[in-house]
């Protein structure tokens, strides 16, 4: 018998024999979520534990003020065609932005379609250029107060409703969704965690509580 033979008599003799494990059903409602009844209280919560920064200001012409003063530190920025709308705010178009390559940047500026408090994620789709999202060390998002969803699937839904009203005319789905809890990190050598491996080591949420 050659060795091919034996390995594979032995795989069909383990096959024959292993035990079979029932289906566990639908998982529908398989994983209650309690939460504090605060939406916000809890990404926030969430979010700071995975890493990630959280402010929260009244309004969007506040946290634009905000932002323009905390970006004044970094020499190179890219901002997302989404965010530059709410960075412009109450000033010139392009006034202060010099924007270069994401690649080579300082900082990036998002605009997110919402956020997850069960999970503490910002819902990112392409809109905003996923370069921008990926490439900084410094990530500085936006996200209305009034979409931070308590569920995953109802920040999954809302996206869907909004991007095809209706009967699924006048929009389409984004070719990708990406659902960032805090910075980037990695313990993939050696088991020591390393942040802004693969994606952004500072992530900065700036809720707008009104819009």
């Amino acid at each position: 018998m050659t060795a091919r033979s034996s390995i594979l008599d032995r795989v069909r003799i383990a096959l024959a024999n292993r035990e079979v494990v029932a289906h566990p059903g639908s998982f529908e409602g398989w994983r209650p979520f309690i939460h504090s009844g605060n939406p916000t209280e809890q990404f926030t919560e969430m979010f700071e534990a995975a890493g990630g920064e959280v402010v929260s200001f009244e309004t969007q012409g506040e946290a634009s003020l905000w932002v323009r003063g905390f970006l004044a530190d970094f020499n190179s920025l890219s901002v997302g065609e989404l965010a530059r709308g709410r960075l412009n705010e109450d000033v010139e178009p392009d006034e202060w932005i010099e924007e270069m390559d994401p690649s080579v940047v300082e900082a990036g500026v998002s605009l997110a379609f919402g956020a997850v408090a069960e999970t503490g994620s910002l819902i990112m789709t392409p809109q905003d250029g996923r370069r921008a999202q990926l490439l900084p060390p410094v990530h500085v998002v936006f996200v209305d107060q009034a979409k931070i969803y308590e569920t995953l699937s109802e920040g999954l839904l809302a996206l869907k409703n909004e991007l095809l009203p209706g009967d699924k005319e006048g929009g389409e789905l984004p070719s990708a969704v990406g659902l960032h809890s805090g910075p980037s990190k990695s313990a993939d050598i050696g088991q020591v965690l390393v942040k802004g491996v693969h994606g952004p080591g500072r992530v900065v949420t700036v809720i707008v509580e009104s819009h």
